[in-house]
Parts: structure tokens; C-alpha cells; sequence
């Protein structure tokens, strides 16, 4: 008996390869598959290279999703992390985005509430799937295996990271067994993390050392590697996220880029990883969300949907070429509005997009060794990365020759380098130990009370309702 499977279906774990290798390839047709549906046609998907690398490259298109702003890998950490912070406001808080920034997510959340929980999951079913149709294949070569294999591996960890620094313990699945994936408790963060390096490893001994397409649009040996320094950074590994950001440092295919509004364009030097739009016509999901009109009309006179926080503003020093680089300003009744800018066109009906998202850049690597060598009591070293970080921007060399002092400064440095981008002002306040004290400053102009609980946001309810073993976060119940 064979079943039809239209493209879009939802993912289910049995038919997930299928679903990425003809959606890559634009295939309008239904594809016929034989029962039953539980098993991996890894046979079909994984019988010659070119279907095994379409099947990989289809993970991006997963990620990239539908282009929507609200998912875990096209700007849905920039966007709630920025709210739930103190870098961004919405000026309609009846929005999505409005119980957010109240730090007052539901438990009964909504579709668009838990997308970035369901959008990451819809990411780790096919990159599982293609780990193990890969491993299992017995007409691939061996060297092509170990590359595609980490490449999913890659894709993996990433999502992993941004699921535990946003909702805690998750369940863990690295399989395709969705039956018993169904019903897995959370699993501890320090058990996610491992898993986390053990994929990372792999694909940097297994990633080729350069890029194998004209642009840095797939990752390579240095991209896990850059990662895995975060990764080691999180984790107070100071030694091996050193090693590891020193490791990507002195690579010279990565320079910074002199012009601030270089740094996002496809083909900039400081990529390590970029993607390209996902949709024909579109640039990327956060010029799309943060700039007024979106690209379809001129932005002057429109008030942004999304805005920069007063906290946010005030943080900069004079002169720092961020804040006229990478923000802009729409006065409308008198009042200015400034809004995220470092992603400068939404839709504009380019198919050769000019701008990529930027998913991993070198200027977080001189940060993360800046602050690994602080914490090691290095600090002249410390200093030299971290200057060279704020003379690009402008800023003279910091004063500061103390642990504490230059330890701040670094920190300092990653709020004004990674404002609304990727959560990292979210994340580095957790990590930190600030988030308290922080937020229990900026709730009350918020219009809201800090609960510490709120460092987590819920687990979305309907995977409650549906595996009796998951246990909601903290707080929530």
C-alpha cells in the first residue's frame, strides 16, 4: 500500500528526508512512500551523493522556516530576547510581542507563543533523521558520510543551544523514534551541553577546513569551532574557549570588517556562518521585522513596530559609530523613534539578496577570548582583543588595567557588538548572574514586577498536554 505526502505536511519523523530533499529541489509533485510510515525510506534519500547533500542542505531551509520573525533560527531569539531584555519595546503591547517584554509569557501560550519551541524541534527531526540515514547508507563514500553527517551534527547543536538558554531542560532526542521521542522527560542541562560538544567535536574534525561554496553560506572546521568556543565560554571552560576562539582568530579568511555596514552583506569577511533568504524576494527575517514598512513602502514617517529602549540608547558612548551605523530614527508628532538597523532592506524583490543572516561573525570571537583571558587574570591580553573591538567602532582603548574593571568593559562591549541579535544581552545576563538585579530595575518602567522565574519561558502547552512525563518550568503552573 502507498501513501501520498504533500510537501508541507508537518514532519513526521519516518518521512522527514523525503519531505527536505524535494522541497530543496522544488518539487510541486507529491511524493509516493511506502508503508510503513514510521521507517526512514533512507534507501531512496541516501542511494547517491546528490540526494544525500540535498537532503542536508534541506536543514536550512528548515531553519529559515517560512521567513517568519517568530521562529527559533530566522529572528525569533533576536526579537523575544531583545523584548524580554532591556534592549527593544514594542509600540503595540497588545502584540505578540507585548508578553514578552512584560517577562509574562502564558503557560497557555499560544501557536505564535511556542514557535520557537515547535520551529526548533521541526529542525532536530530531520537533522536526527539525516545523521541516520547517513550512518546507515552502504553506497555513500566514507569521507562524504563523515562530512554531511557533520554537518547535521552542526545544525543540531546549534538549535540545542538556543532551546536549554531559553526554556532550561529540554528533552534531548537524537533519534527518529518518535514514539518513544513522545513521551521523553527534560533532560538535565549539563547532559545537553554534553551532547552539545560531543556533536560540535565531531563536526570540527570532520568539516572540511574551507568553505565548499563560493559564498560562507555552509559550515566548515572553523564554524563548529567558533561555536564550540560560545559553548566553552557558557560553560566557564576559560582555557578551551581561549583555544578555541584563538583557533578561529588566526585563521586569515575572517577579518573584521572596517565599514560597520559591511559586516551583515553576503560576502563579508566576517562571516563565519551566514544563510541566505529563504524566500525569493525577501532579505532577512530581522530587516523584514525591525524596519518600518518592511521594505513594501518607504520607512520615513512610519512608527516602528518594534523600538530601541532608553537603556538600550543611553549605554552608548559618544562617538560610537554602532549607534549611527546600526540604528535608525523615524521622527513622526514630534517624537523619534529609533529602531534596529544593522540589517538595512526587508522585501525588495531582489532574488540576488545583498544582505545574508549573519548566524556566527568573527568580532564574538575577539569577545569571547577577551573575556576567557580576563577571567584567567590575562589582562593585557584581554585588552588588546577588546580594543580591538571598540576602535572599530570608533571608541578609544579602555583605561581600565584592573580584572574587574576591564572584565566589565567586556561585557559592556557585547551589549553595545550584539544588541537584538541573537539573545546575547538575554543569555549574558542569566550567565552572568546580573538578570536579577537588572531586571528588577528595568520591570517597573516596563509596567511590570520581576519574577526570577521569568529567566525561563514556559514550556509551550499543548507538548504538556501531550507527553504526560514533561514538567512545566518554575513558576508557570
Amino acid at each position: 500500500m502507498k501513501r501520498q505526502v504533500l510537501i508541507h505536511t508537518q514532519i513526521i519523523a519516518g518521512l522527514v528526508l523525503i519531505f527536505n530533499l524535494t522541497f530543496l529541489m522544488s518539487c510541486k509533485k507529491m511524493v509516493e512512500i511506502e508503508l510503513p510510515s514510521d521507517r526512514l525510506n533512507s534507501i531512496t534519500v541516501f542511494s547517491d551523493s546528490a540526494n544525500a547533500t540535498q537532503a542536508v542542505l534541506g536543514l536550512y531551509i528548515k531553519m529559515l522556516g517560512g521567513g517568519s520573525s517568530a521562529d527559533i533560527l530566522s529572528g525569533g531569539v533576536s526579537l523575544y530576547g531583545g523584548l524580554s531584555a532591556d534592549e527593544l519595546v514594542p509600540t503595540d503591547p497588545g502584540g505578540l510581542g507585548g508578553v514578552f517584554y512584560m517577562n509574562n509569557v502564558p503557560s497557555t501560550n499560544d501557536e505564535n507563543e511556542s514557535r520557537i519551541w515547535t520551529t526548533a524541534y521541526k529542525v532536530l527531526y530531520p537533522a536526527n533523521a539525516c545523521i541516520e540515514g547517513i550512518t546507515k547508507s552502504t553506497t555513500l563514500n566514507e569521507n562524504l558520510k563523515s562530512k554531511l553527517s557533520a554537518e547535521a551534527k552542526f545544525v543540531r547543536a546549534l538549535c540545542y543551544f538556543y532551546l536549554l538558554n531559553l526554556y532550561g531542560e529540554v528533552p534531548l532526542i537524537i533519534n527518529t523514534d518518535f514514539k518513544s521521542n513522545a513521551i521523553l522527560p527534560r533532560t538535565p542541562v549539563q547532559d545537553i551541553y554534553a551532547q552539545i560538544i560531543r556533536d560540535l567535536k565531531d563536526a570540527q574534525r570532520d568539516l572540511p577546513p574551507s568553505y565548499v561554496t563560493s559564498g560562507r553560506f555552509r559550515p566548515n572546521q572553523y564554524t563548529a569551532t567558533a561555536l564550540l568556543a560560545r559553548v566553552y565560554l557558557f560553560q566557564t571552560e576559560w582555557e578551551k574557549a581561549e583555544a578555541a576562539s584563538s583557533e578561529v582568530i588566526g585563521n586569515a579568511t575572517y577579518q573584521l570588517e572596517p565599514d560597520l555596514n559591511s559586516v551583515f552583506l553576503s560576502g563579508s569577511r566576517e562571516a563565519i556562518w551566514q544563510v541566505l533568504p529563504g524566500i525569493s524576494g525577501f532579505e532577512t527575517s530581522e530587516g523584514y521585522t525591525f524596519i518600518p514598512g518592511r521594505g513594501f513602502s518607504p520607512p520615513a514617517g512610519l512608527i516602528p513596530i518594534y523600538i530601541i529602549s532608553t537603556h538600550l540608547l543611553d549605554a552608548f558612548e559618544t562617538g560610537d559609530l554602532r549607534k549611527s551605523n546600526w540604528l535608525a530614527s523615524n521622527l513622526v508628532n514630534n517624537q523619534t523613534y529609533y529602531y534596529p538597523y544593522k540589517y538595512k532592506l526587508g522585501y525588495d524583490g531582489n532574488t540576488s539578496p545583498k544582505e545574508s543572516y549573519m548566524i556566527v561573525r568573527l568580532a564574538e570571537q575577539f569577545l569571547i577570548r577577551a573575556e576567557a583571558r580576563v577571567r584567567q587574570n590575562n589582562i593585557s591580553g584581554a585588552v588588546s582583543d577588546l580594543n580591538r573591538i571598540r576602535n572599530r567602532a570608533g571608541l578609544a582603548n579602555i583605561s581600565s588595567n584592573d580584572q574587574e574593571g576591564v572584565l566589565a568593559a567586556v561585557l559592556r562591549e557585547r551589549r553595545m557588538k550584539f544588541f537584538c541579535e541573537w539573545g546575547t544581552r538575554w543569555f549574558d545576563l542569566k550567565r552572568t548572574g546580573q538578570l536579577d538585579a537588572v531586571m528588577t530595575v528595568v520591570s517597573p518602567q516596563k509596567g511590570s514586577v520581576w519574577n526570577s522565574n521569568r529567566r525561563l519561558f514556559p514550556i509551550p502547552y499543548s507538548q504538556i498536554q501531550a507527553n504526560p512525563y514533561l514538567v512545566q518550568n518554575p513558576g508557570y503552573n
